[in-house]
């Protein structure tokens, strides 16, 4: 028995309708399904769906954290900054009291509680003569200016204590960030950044990493979706390869009640009515394969869309049987964006293009690591440029079998029409007992049955094999067109 092989590799199908029809029951219990109703149901009750959510959600959740935490790196930094340049001030003040309580000049001026000004250049000994003060009253500015030293110099050195604790707290974290990107990067020599490389590397890994999780979701969606429609097109094959071996058994039973009958009448030999039967219980036996084919694609079907296996369905849905033209450039272009391998890839060239640049203003062109940092900017690229190349040839090769296969199912029009009439002529040739060779007992190597059962039962097996392979072809150009379009990131649902 001629079959036609077809590649075993097509995993998605296409959309069938402009419009579709809700789900719903029929009194009787049947839930009849459109393929977009059983999309729908499919995507809602998908778990591995909720497990994208849930790791979009996470991602959301990293994200935010990351932003929180470039913040507090910034925040810290600033108020660093801000207790450096008090601590100074205050220190610069108590070395001032102290050079004047030494008889030094004073650096800067202070203002004194009674509104009296020490001008800088100036001594104590100019301030008492400038305010003609007494003895008693200098002696008491001078002991209040070492009470305020005794008060603030404890003070600065706590404060300096402090500053050098938050220092190597930031300094704990940027190298704990640096180890984490290296890690993340494939980086092995990368341990400290400065504040603003440390911001933007954290900020934009996470933001890419979130951009790329949010476009698999649609990604993920649309293969459940695809997933689907594939197994319902399987259906669909598996309810039309019965449709198939129900006719090829009505076809043999009416050969056998007819070979049966000749013989009765002393019409025929016995060994007609005898290989009319054999091929009669060789339908039924094919007829039942298709029933447990059927069953099994039923089965499957109702394990992807998530609903009990004793749910009664109808699909309402038909194969494809006319073939479309797709825009192969067009396709190109769609995949060359929306595939998820080129998100990913492009969106790790964006971080180790980041992670160059920052590693640039933190070490010279001489170290390790600002030479590891070009080599892993230089590593994303040719891997960028590797996916595009790969991501062009799938969507190539997927258009080269949609359009193969479309062009056989273009030629498998006629192909019935013209089996059927092979069977009505050998029938009328065995009926009134003509035996003129044919073209089909040749290829068989039975010329000799010419006008005999053997001839009826051979029209009526290669029938049953065109039927079939008319099946097959519109199977495979369904599943072609929708590989082809999830190839080129086609995003239907």
């Amino acid at each position: 028995m001629l079959r036609l092989k077809l590649s075993t590799c097509l995993l998605i199908m296409t959309v069938f309708l402009s419009f579709g029809f809700p789900v719903h029951a029929e009194e009787s219990g049947v839930m009849k399904l459109t393929i977009e109703d059983a999309v729908k149901k499919g995507i809602e009750n998908s778990i591995s769906l909720k497990q994208v959510q849930n790791q979009m959600d996470i991602s959301d959740l990293t994200l935010d954290r990351a932003k929180y935490q470039s913040k507090k790196l910034k925040d810290a930094d600033k108020s660093i900054s801000r207790g450096r340049s008090q601590l100074s001030e205050a220190q610069s003040s108590v070395e001032n009291l102290e050079g004047l309580l030494e008889g030094n000049v004073a650096n800067q001026d202070i203002a004194l509680s009674n509104g009296l000004v020490i001008k800088a250049g100036q001594t104590l000994e100019d301030v008492k003569k400038l305010y003609n003060l007494d003895d008693n009253t200098l002696n008491a500015l001078k002991t209040q200016f070492q009470a305020q030293i005794d008060i603030i110099k404890p003070q600065i050195e706590a404060g300096y204590s402090s500053l050098s604790s938050g220092e190597s707290k930031l300094d704990s974290a940027l190298i704990e960030a640096g180890t984490e990107f290296s890690d993340k990067l494939n980086f092995e020599s990368l341990k400290s950044l400065d504040i603003k490389s440390t911001e933007d590397l954290m900020t934009t890994m996470a933001e890419v990493s979130n951009e790329v999780t949010n476009a698999s979701y649609d990604i993920y969606k649309n293969q459940i979706a695809l997933l689907i429609q594939k197994s319902y097109c399987d259906v669909l094959k598996a309810q039309k390869m019965l449709e198939v071996k129900q006719r090829a058994v009505d076809r043999a039973k009416k050969q056998f009640d007819l070979a049966a009958e000749s013989y009765r009448t002393g019409m025929k030999a016995k060994d007609d009515m005898l290989l009319a039967e054999l091929y009669y219980k060789k339908t039924q036996i094919e007829y039942q394969q298709a029933v447990a084919d059927l069953n099994n694609a039923m089965i499957e079907f109702k394990k992807n869309i998530n609903v009990p296996q004793d749910t009664q369905i109808e699909l309402t849905d038909v194969l494809v049987e006319e073939v479309e033209d797709e825009d192969l450039e067009q396709g190109l272009k769609s995949g060359l964006v929306n595939r998820l391998e080129i998100k990913k890839a492009f969106g790790q060239l964006v971080v180790n293009d980041l992670s160059f640049e920052s590693t640039k203003r933190t070490y010279p062109e001489n170290t390790f690591q600002y030479r590891e940092a070009a080599l892993l900017k230089e590593k994303a690229r040719l891997e960028y440029e590797n996916t595009k190349v790969s991501v062009e040839s799938s969507i190539r090769q997927s258009y080269e079998t949609m359009k193969r296969t479309g062009e056989m199912l273009k030629l498998t029009k006629d192909m019935v029409g013209r089996a059927k009439e092979v069977v009505e002529i050998a029938s009328y040739k065995y009926s009134e007992g003509f035996g003129e060779d044919n073209s089909l007992l040749k290829k068989l190597d039975l010329e000799s049955a010419s006008g005999t059962i053997v001839e009826v039962l051979a029209a009526q097996e290669n029938l049953a094999d065109v039927e079939e392979k008319v099946v097959e072809i519109m199977y495979g150009y369904n599943l072609a067109r929708m590989k082809y379009f999830n190839d080129i990131g086609k995003f239907v649902y």
